[in-house]
């Protein structure tokens, strides 16, 4: 007579709220400078003047990204091994050098734009006279040639840089719809819902982040700005539609698939529910999109602000339902594996948060943002920009 052994393998989530957070922090650069773009590269005028907004959010969020990473590494110098060992077949190889060359083309397109007006802030003096300066490595020439010359490069970097965004985030997308394990995540639309959910929180976002500088770089409000806030209110909407309705056509699809994709959507809708349905999909987006249905709704300020936080949180739940939320199933047994992240990892989440604003605040206090229309404040402690 034979034995049957019987094993109860254990089971990990090895992608957790680091790499979560590391999506979401990339998808929201990816956002916020494809909206950049739609003044300097598609050349929609009324966009052109938050610019050095988003530019800059852009940058920070995605110097803050890979720091998820690092912190998630039990060694973080082993992430010198993807340099040293590349896999042109690894979607994941790809991503560590579309990691360089799109902050690098980032940080060239944004200072063809701001050249012009810090050479311009050379003549006050003073700290930001002598930050400009080191930044201008001095190219200091303000002959016609030479603006025309920033207006061209700032064209060539920023069209180069729409690509590079959608493949940064993309390729995210890709790492998990390539994962045939796990059905939660294989599917070809993964790439397409990353990206979309990126435009919606990184939209989001943006508008939060405009109405600070606004208010804190140039004292208030002006109606040229609402009624552009308005306007983007309004793409964020059109967003919000988009990845709705993917979702709705990712989860129809789980839901008629094969056993294990109909056990995924059970998952979400019943072990997930609150989550998935509660805060990714009613507050995250059915709600603001109801919220800024009509153009009154959009001109309210209050209610941009409430629906662009929704949906920042929604993305958020989004990012967690799916990257830790496609592991909780597990591969053998029938056992939900749970989880719950460590107090290190928090903190080491809040810290990132915390140094990204600060650095945010720094920058929007010490660049010039001056625009048509607006004259910025002669002095912003970089503490208050912070605190409030």
């Amino acid at each position: 007579m034979s034995t049957v052994h019987f094993f109860d393998t254990q089971h990990q989530i090895y992608w957790g709220l680091l790499i979560a957070l590391y999506f979401y922090y990339t998808g929201m650069s990816a956002g916020s400078f494809i909206l950049t773009s739609l003044g300097t590269v598609f050349g929609i005028e009324k966009y052109k003047k938050v610019s050095k907004v988003g530019v800059i959010m852009a940058i920070v969020l995605l110097a803050f990204a890979p720091l998820h990473l690092l912190f998630d590494l039990a060694q973080p110098g082993r992430f010198l091994s993807l340099f040293i060992h590349t896999n042109p077949t690894s979607a994941m190889s790809w991503g560590v050098y579309l990691l360089i060359l799109y902050p690098i083309d980032l940080i060239i397109y944004a200072w063809y734009m701001f050249r012009q007006d810090m050479v311009i802030g050379l003549s006050k003096g003073g700290f930001k006279a002598s930050f400009y300066s080191f930044l201008l490595f001095g190219k200091k020439d303000m002959t016609q040639a030479a603006k025309d010359n920033d207006l061209k490069k700032q064209k060539i970097f920023g069209t180069l840089g729409v690509p590079l965004a959608l493949l940064v985030h993309g390729y995210t997308g890709f790492i998990l719809g390539n994962v045939q394990a796990r059905a939660i995540w294989h599917t070809p639309l993964m790439p397409i819902i990353f990206l979309m959910s990126a435009m919606v929180s990184g939209t989001g976002l943006f508008i939060i982040v405009l109405m600070l500088v606004e208010k804190f770089k140039f004292g208030r409000l002006g109606d040229d700005i609402k009624a552009l806030i308005s306007d983007i209110a309004n793409l964020m909407k059109w967003f919000i539609l988009v990845d709705g309705s993917l979702m709705v056509i990712y989860f129809i699809v789980l839901w008629y698939s094969n056993e294990s994709g109909y056990a995924s959507a059970y998952f979400l809708l019943h072990n997930d529910g609150w989550s998935f349905l509660g805060l990714e999909n009613i507050l995250g987006m059915l709600v603001p999109f109801l919220l800024m249905f009509t153009k009154k709704a959009r001109q309210n300020m209050s209610l941009v602000v409430l629906s662009s936080i929704l949906t920042i949180i929604g993305v958020l739940a989004m990012r967690i339902n799916l990257v830790i939320g496609g592991q909780k199933l597990p591969l053998t047994g029938s056992k939900i594996i749970e989880y719950v992240a460590s107090g290190r990892d928090i903190a080491v989440i809040l810290g990132i948060a915390a140094a990204a604003v600060i650095v945010l605040s720094f920058f929007y206090s010490v660049l010039p943002m001056n625009r048509p229309g607006a004259q910025e404040k002669e002095s912003i402690p970089v503490s208050k920009g912070v605190a409030q």
